[in-house]
């Protein structure tokens, strides 16, 4: 299975389909794709479904932006993103950081019948996708006090060396 991001909109429905390992090297294509589709000013998305039934790995920064993402649909007073997934590790990590409160998972398959386009990686520089991090892992400190206690010491690190960069 091909490590990639795909996404489809189909009669107001946003559809994400992620596949294979995704590590932050892949995410800087899905970030754009986020903030490109909640900073329009007419609703781009009336519901958010998110395909992760061909994920075999995810990171803290793809967690992160799923975080991010849910956090875009409630303050747009969309109905909380629905999450497929069958992997039992990865459904444990969304469980262990919190995303079942903000998701409605469904632990099964999925029968869309949409067509989905690759999403490309953005070209940034390392300092953007340094911030796409940072950002990323703020969110899923947004979630929680226990995901605030496991994740601040990464997101002080991140900010720290956010700012040796930006020097």
């Amino acid at each position: 299975m091909q490590d990639q991001i795909l996404f489809a909109r189909h009669e107001g429905v946003c559809y994400f389909k992620l596949c294979g390992e995704l590590r932050y090297t892949l995410a800087s294509g899905l970030d754009d794709l986020i903030e490109r589709l909640f900073k329009q000013d007419e609703m781009a998305c009336s519901q958010v479904v998110i395909d992760l039934n061909e994920a075999s790995f995810m990171d803290s920064t793809h967690v992160g932006l799923l975080a991010s993402l849910a956090r875009h649909c409630l303050s747009r007073g969309l109905p909380r993103p629905t999450l497929f997934s069958t992997h039992p590790e990865v459904n444990e990590l969304l469980i262990n950081l919190n995303l079942d409160q903000v998701f409605e998972l469904v632990a099964q398959p999925t029968d869309q019948k949409v067509i989905f386009a690759a999403v490309d990686e953005a070209d940034h520089t390392e300092l953007d996708k340094a911030r796409m991090i940072l950002r990323a892992h703020e969110a899923l400190l947004d979630l929680n006090d226990a995901n605030r206690m496991a994740f601040q010491p990464v997101v002080d690190m991140l900010r720290k060396d956010l700012s040796d960069k930006e020097e």
